[in-house]
């Protein structure tokens, strides 16, 4: 009988371990997402920003101006290809909500602090490149 008990205590103990193990990967799935480098949830819909399919369903693009002085125009698709006037074809991904890197045989680059109003036509960020500089820009859509 005494045995029997001692079975008992082993199956309560063996499930209150896998309890705390519950609790535990729980607390660890929160904590980093909580101010952690995923950006999540994301406030900025990148998607809305993109200006179609891909180059050659190109629909519009974005006129990217400092001190009102067009710089370069830029186009960005969905299938992570972009086209800009100064440097041509590049790839990018999307790092953080507000965050891409972007390069090509010229170089390469972050698209930082994006923000803007899709609807509005109105896109800015801080470029940050070793290659192209760290320039702050303005863009206008312009649709085809």
């Amino acid at each position: 009988q005494d045995l029997k008990i001692i079975d008992q205590n082993g199956d309560n103990m063996k499930k209150t371990l896998s309890s705390f193990s519950i609790i535990a990967m729980f607390v660890v799935i929160i904590a980093g997402s909580i101010g952690g480098c995923n950006d999540t949830p994301c406030d900025f819909e990148f998607n809305s920003f993109l200006n179609g399919s891909s180059l050659e369903d190109q629909a519009s693009e974005w006129d990217c101006k400092r001190g009102g002085e067009t710089i370069f125009t830029m186009g960005l698709f969905f299938d992570l290809t972009g086209i800009r006037s100064d440097i041509g074809e590049f790839d990018y991904d999307l790092k953080k909500c507000r965050t891409m890197e972007f390069d090509n045989e010229l170089g390469s680059g972050k698209l930082k602090n994006m923000q803007g109003n899709s609807t509005l036509g109105t896109f800015s960020f801080k470029q940050v490149s070793d290659d192209f500089g760290d320039i702050d820009f303005i863009c206008d859509l312009i649709e085809f």
